[in-house]
């Protein structure tokens, strides 16, 4: 492994500007350290430069082509307004599929809210090592404690301190327990016994949310890369995105093999699909204003960049199509 160094924010701005080539021009190198010492870190900034072409050869070769150190920084700001949006959006589904997962379930005369649970979490044993670990959780100590007797032992490494044959959990005691990727493990469960393909949302849909949630929820950066490609996009989100008649057949193709493009369609898919009206015209709002103005306040430091041009153009059609 090769370690590098730790630099100090002067010699980060000198190594970019030496040997990475990125311009100062728009965002002065004083402003420049005082952003990587109060704002960000190189790392973070640094990694938005992904999207961004290098000269091939000559005396510039491995440099960057017309990247300013202001073009980071903004795609890094845009950023962090796009992942608070997004984190809030997945919320707001997690709590309506469990609510409409919850009303199929109340609805279904086969299931009286315990025995589905119970068939699941011995079919899924790894999520009761799951609950085992969160019984100590200022926020579902009671719940779980209340409803999983425990056989207490030393090696927790072992899978059977929850009794199965006292497992005695309702469905919505449940839904309040497990997180969000075990709701999904559940949901899909619940389908596969009660097919439904008029209120099922695919896999490939909500792993794509799911993902796009981990992203947001560890403050991962999101659009550090728009060149990863090869990505093949659920038929749900396909036909969603052609209901949009602004968007060629080409463009869909081409942007939804981006990943992060793809995640983030989904998402808004999903929302659209299953949110409730008391909170989508709210959301889609705050998408709107982030697309048609704080996108756009440095509208010039990409004008010349087709790829996030395209990319953004994508999006907003989207986003307007809805709002």
């Amino acid at each position: 492994m090769n370690f590098k160094p730790m630099m100090t924010s002067q010699e980060l701005i000198d190594k970019m500007k030496n040997e990475k080539g990125i311009k100062f021009e728009y965002m002065s190198e004083e402003d420049a350290i005082i952003f990587l010492s109060e704002r960000n870190n190189y790392f973070r900034i640094a990694s938005y430069r992904k999207n961004y072409d290098k000269h091939i050869s000559g005396v510039n070769a491995g440099k960057y082509i017309n990247l300013d150190f202001a073009y980071l920084s903004e795609l890094a700001t845009i950023d962090m307004h796009l992942r608070l949006i997004i984190i809030n959006m997945c919320l707001d589904i997690e709590h309506c599929l469990k609510v409409k997962l919850l009303s199929a379930i109340t609805a279904n005369s086969a299931e009286d809210g315990y025995d589905i649970v119970k068939v699941f979490l011995i079919k899924n044993p790894f999520v009761l090592r799951d609950i085992y670990h969160k019984r100590k959780s200022t926020y579902v100590e009671e719940l779980i404690r209340y409803y999983f007797n425990f056989n207490e032992i030393s090696d927790d490494s072992q899978l059977d301190y929850i009794s199965k044959d006292d497992i005695n959990c309702p469905v919505w005691a449940f839904m309040e327990i497990i997180g969000f990727g075990e709701f999904l493990r559940f949901y899909d469960f619940y389908y596969s016994e009660y097919p439904d393909k008029n209120n099922k949302i695919t896999n490939g849909t909500l792993n794509a949310v799911k993902s796009l949630r981990n992203a947001c929820a560890h403050n991962n950066c999101i659009i550090y890369n728009l060149r990863k490609s090869g990505t093949h996009p659920t038929r749900e989100v396909t036909q969603f995105v052609s209901n949009i008649k602004n968007i060629s057949n080409e463009e869909r193709r081409s942007k939804l093999k981006i990943r992060p493009v793809f995640e983030i369609t989904a998402l808004i898919c999903l929302y659209d699909k299953v949110a409730f009206d008391t909170v989508k015209s709210h959301r889609f709002q705050e998408l709107s204003n982030l697309v048609n103005v704080r996108m756009v306040r440095n509208k010039d430091y990409f004008k010349n960049h087709q790829m996030i041009c395209s990319v953004y153009n994508f999006l907003k059609k989207i986003v307007d199509f809805l709002a």
